[in-house]
């Protein structure tokens, strides 16, 4: 039997999120990131999004260890549905990246005894005749690591996220030397980040933006508040600098952020005096214009810092006339509705708010960038990945000008199959992976059918039918409740439809299970003439023999 490469991705593919990937040798499998992605506001009920494990299920025999490119939630944010179903399987990550992991499985109660902290980016893990190695990336959050597995037929990269910035924050630049050695040793396949491939030139360096972020909270006017994502703590790491400069005490609203803060000040990726960082309940202790309020919300989200404190919402201090907000973070697709809501709230309190793109950059590289390290590592085939599928398709064109054969590019979507072998390379059959919706009350998954009938109960209201049917006597008895539809109705009337509908159908349906799937047809039927909607129909039908 002749070796052979199969690379999977069940998530990340044809959506900016839930990144997953499969990468199996024969019979070895290992597993790079595991993520998940927000709900869109139809999804009711639904918390998150996670890749569908079933693949992963079928072989979890072959897993030898799961691999972490980075902390954001969009490649770690499945770990504890994962690690409840595998609890055996190794997570390795970095210490910044494997402290965020710890934090999210003893929020979730899982064991955290499985995670293996990468000391060094020239580490190497050695399995029969497969090596995985690191080399380190820039991302908005340090510690971000790109992924080589070396097999016997040939090597396979993951970037991971990545841009190319000259002038990192931490300075830590890129490995550009390590990069020209992986591509030397030969590079089979390359799947890489293509979020921003439709973005012309190359990304703004983060010192940019700390530099243009200064000036505004220099200028700013009484209160000052920061928001920006609780994980991007290069940015985060900026604004502690700059208060510092500026002789600002930070106050941190948001609990995802303090603990982010308290990690990355811990593992040296945020330096702050001791007295610089003060508790909430503190602020007030100080003049309005010596603090700085670093905060989550910067998406509108209903719970968050910002949101609470535009409604006076915060037990230890309120916003004020002229205080100042300064959005650090770009909208993302989806949010524009929830942060124009935010800063109408923000402009009723007469606070000013600072939106400007010179204080916010992408963690992920532009074209010339994407294109720079295509030249670098130079593969022999490419999977476009992270990314809606217009944004893989640029990526592939991107890939042909600097030389990658057109038929060497794979543009797939998840769940979709290359295998390599001494050979060449193929598409093979298609595997199960479609989104699994995941409601954190404890209830479990949320299937198909379930938010079919949840958008449908929100769209057009509920009407629940109780019907008793006398056998012996031949007769019906009806009544029925209505929720969430507000139309005037005739109710006797439509009470007596209802029964005649359930007396139409004995007459021609006998057996029970049938009956009451077609009484339900009928019910929309007939409930539509009155209302002119469908609802959700739910029967109760009792059959009284007695």
């Amino acid at each position: 039997m002749k070796n052979k490469i199969r690379i999977i991705p069940l998530g990340g593919l044809g959506e900016v999120g839930k990144n997953m990937t499969v990468v199996e040798y024969n019979d070895q499998m290992f597993i790079i990131d595991a993520g998940i992605i927000f709900p869109d506001e139809d999804m009711y009920g639904v918390d998150v999004i996670t890749p569908d494990f079933e693949y992963v299920r079928q072989n979890k025999h072959k897993v030898k260890a799961l691999f972490v490119t980075h902390g954001h939630e969009d490649h770690i944010g499945a770990l504890p549905y994962f690690m409840k179903e595998f609890p055996k399987v190794p997570i390795y990550a970095t210490k910044l990246t494997a402290g965020m992991i710890t934090n999210k499985l003893k929020y979730h109660k899982v064991d955290r005894s499985v995670i293996r902290i990468i000391k060094s980016v020239n580490e190497v893990f050695t399995y029969n005749k497969v090596k995985v190695s690191f080399f380190g990336t820039i991302h908005s959050i340090p510690d971000s690591v790109g992924i080589v597995i070396e097999t016997p037929i040939g090597n396979i990269v993951h970037t991971g996220d990545f841009k190319i910035d000259y002038h990192p924050v931490d300075k830590n630049f890129i490995d550009f030397q390590r990069l020209g050695e992986i591509g030397k040793q030969g590079v089979k396949v390359l799947l890489s980040d293509s979020t921003n491939a439709e973005k012309e030139g190359v990304s703004v360096p983060e010192s940019i933006v700390a530099a243009n972020l200064e000036k505004e909270v220099f200028q700013a006017t009484g209160r000052t508040v920061v928001a920006t994502f609780a994980s991007s703590l290069h940015r985060v790491r900026s604004i502690v600098e700059i208060s510092e400069k500026l002789g600002k005490k930070v106050v941190v609203v948001g609990k995802s952020m303090e603990k982010n803060i308290k990690l990355a000040i811990q593992l040296g990726h945020i330096v702050a005096k001791e007295e610089t960082i003060i508790a909430q309940k503190e602020a007030n202790d100080y003049p309005r214009e010596q603090l700085l309020i670093l905060a989550t919300g910067a998406q509108g989200e209903v719970m968050a810092a910002v949101s609470r404190l535009s409604q006076d919402e915060n037990k230890f201090f309120k916003l004020e006339k002229d205080d100042t907000v300064i959005f650090s973070s770009g909208v993302i697709p989806g949010n524009e509705k929830s942060v124009g809501s935010l800063i109408n709230n923000l402009l009723k309190k007469q606070v000013k708010v600072v939106q400007k793109k010179e204080i916010h950059t992408s963690g992920h590289g532009y074209q010339e960038e994407q294109k720079l390290l295509l030249s670098i590592l130079r593969p022999e085939y490419f999977i476009p990945c992270h990314g809606e599928y217009r944004m893989l398709v640029k990526h592939k064109e991107l890939a042909t000008q600097v030389g990658i054969k057109e038929d060497n590019i794979f543009v797939f979507e998840n769940g979709d199959v290359l295998e390599i072998t001494s050979d060449g390379a193929s598409v093979g059959e298609k595997v199960q992976a479609g989104p699994v919706l995941v409601d954190n009350s404890g209830l479990g998954d949320v299937n198909i059918n379930i938010m079919r009938d949840r958008r449908r109960m929100a769209e057009q209201g509920l009407v629940v039918v109780f019907a008793k049917v006398y056998t012996k006597e031949k007769t019906v008895s009806v009544r029925f409740e209505l929720k969430g539809i507000a139309a005037r109705l005739d109710k006797p009337q439509l009470n007596k439809e209802l029964a005649e509908a359930v007396e139409s159908r004995l007459s021609s349906e006998k057996k029970e299970g049938t009956l009451r799937r077609a009484l339900i047809d009928d019910f929309v039927d007939v409930v539509y003439k009155h209302i002119k909607r469908r609802p959700l129909i739910v029967p109760y039908i009792e059959f009284i023999r007695d």
